[in-house]
């Protein structure tokens, strides 16, 4: 029947009704599957079908959908409900239910809610969780393997100090130095990825960056490519930490290479955008205004089925023989620890675009730390907060080797504890970023309190937030694993003169 042949009632039009859902509404003869009626919301979303096949004019079928439910609905007379994926990956929810008129003919009403967006929304945080718990995972990793290096590197160094006058039998320990380096970075990339590292964020104008590493992304890039910088002229600030915006564009001009073997063209671009709620809910950021650095190349692009995995740690291109293996996990921590977001667009033998989107920054007062003057070991106390126990010791002996003197506490209620104590106070606060019952800058920001003159310097392979200034104070920072020399060194330059 055509919408003109719907049954009338005393008291109201029955299409008036249908016409008025926010749904799409089609009447369906179940003998033919042809569609006789369709609502306002239908036409407009899918065009006048009337007369043809549900199956056909909707999923593009040539026979019954497998995931109709329409037989079902006609057996129980029970409204039946699927959600149903089109090629297009378009998701629709559709509901059958059984509909008798007053001539005693049976129909189907059949009613479709488009849920793409919802669908959408919910596989991005669902890649979002995914994304997080393996940042979690990779940032503890990070954590329990830094504390280890740093006993290998302590105890190595005391082995080649009393071995100093065999030259063959310092050369293993030599080498355990260059594993535990290349174990370190290891872990490093592993915290990028994490986006749980220590960042010491600041006013970005990333025109300039761009400009100023030109050349680099040239020499990285190789012969045969071609590169351009498309500068946006009215390009607004980002408050991001530098060394890591200089990782993202140094690391997109090696990949460019890789995916351009025969040449080609290699585009940086900057714009300023807004990001709509739509957008933020998707991608799991704030809303409002952001600049866009965009990376685009020519090269051999990536397979759809390849994308969903880029920025998971070790992945590499099947048939590759070398992989970047962490390089775009660790852009992906970057970005996102910045609350910024990475969009991806590429198709095969089309190249690749990946558009990094950061949140402007419109005032940015960033802390420059104070050059320091080092100062002899002679007379200065250091208060060493540290919880797990070997490390705590490794340290302590690195620090009593050169000469100064050690006080140790297991966290930062035993730091505190120890301060009330100490006559004179310490010169320095060595402290580990994450420990139980109390972190690091908690710990800190008591310490100000009691004793504002107190410096500190805090040491971590991990941490889950970005440290900044507490009181006005200036800290200090050093990345496990270190060396003596390396501790030594920061050690001095933390102390005033």
């Amino acid at each position: 029947m055509s919408g003109s042949e719907l049954p009338m009632h005393p008291s109201y039009d029955p299409r008036s009704l249908l016409n008025a859902q926010p749904v799409m509404v089609a009447v369906i003869d179940p003998a033919s599957y042809t569609i006789q009626f369709q609502n306002e919301t239908g036409l407009q979303r899918l065009g006048d079908l009337s007369g043809r096949s549900c199956y056909e004019a909707i999923a593009g079928c040539p026979t019954p959908c497998a995931f109709c439910r329409m037989p079902q609905a006609l057996s129980t007379g029970e409204v039946t409900v699927n959600e149903v994926c089109l090629p297009n990956k378009q998701h629709l929810l559709v509901q059958w239910s059984k509909a008798v008129t007053h001539d005693g003919h049976t129909h189907i009403i059949e009613t479709i809610t488009d849920v793409t967006t919802h669908k959408r929304l919910e596989e991005a945080a669902h890649r979002a969780e995914k994304m997080e718990a393996l940042s979690r995972l990779a940032g503890g990793m990070a954590h329990d393997i830094n504390n280890l290096l740093t006993v290998i590197l302590c105890a190595s160094e005391h082995i080649a100090h009393g071995l100093k006058s065999s030259q063959s039998a310092v050369e293993p320990v030599r080498q355990i130095h260059g594993a535990v380096g290349r174990a370190a970075e290891l872990t490093r990339r592993l915290v990028a990825f994490s986006h749980h590292q220590m960042v010491q964020p600041c006013q970005l104008d990333l025109n300039v960056v761009l400009n100023e590493l030109e050349p680099q992304i040239r020499a990285l890039s190789g012969k045969g490519i071609s590169v351009q910088l498309v500068p946006d002229a009215k390009l607004a600030t980002v408050l991001v930490d530098r060394q890591q915006v200089e990782h993202i564009v140094t690391l997109s001009g090696s990949n460019a290479r890789d995916a351009m073997p025969n040449g080609g063209c290699l585009t940086l671009s900057t714009t300023a955008d807004t990001v709509k709620e739509e957008i933020a809910r998707e991608h799991v950021v704030k809303p409002g205004p952001y600049v866009h650095l965009i990376v685009r190349d020519t090269g051999c692009g990536i397979a759809p089925e390849l994308q969903a995995h880029l920025f998971e740690p070790f992945f590499v291109r099947t048939g590759e023989e070398t992989g970047r293996g962490l390089g775009l996990a660790s852009v992906y921590g970057m970005v996102r620890q910045n609350g910024g977001f990475i969009l991806i667009a590429s198709e095969r033998d089309a190249g690749t675009q990946f558009t990094v989107a950061l949140p402007r920054s419109e005032l940015v007062q960033a802390w420059i730390p104070p050059s320091a003057t080092p100062v002899s070991a002679g007379g200065q106390t250091i208060l060493l907060v540290e919880d797990d126990e070997d490390v705590r010791m490794a340290v302590s002996d690195m620090l009593k080797i050169a000469g100064y003197t050690v006080q140790e506490a297991c966290d930062g209620m035993e730091a505190l504890q120890c301060l009330q104590t100490m006559s004179p106070p310490p010169s320095l606060v060595l402290t580990d970023v994450m420990m139980p019952r109390m972190t690091g800058p908690q710990l800190a920001k008591q310490i100000y309190g009691l004793m504002p003159a107190v410096q500190i310097l805090y040491m971590s392979g991990y941490t889950d937030s970005i440290l900044e200034p507490v009181g006005g104070q200036p800290f200090a920072f050093i990345r496990k694993p270190f060396t003596a020399k390396e501790l030594t060194r920061k050690v001095s330059e933390s102390m005033k003169v």
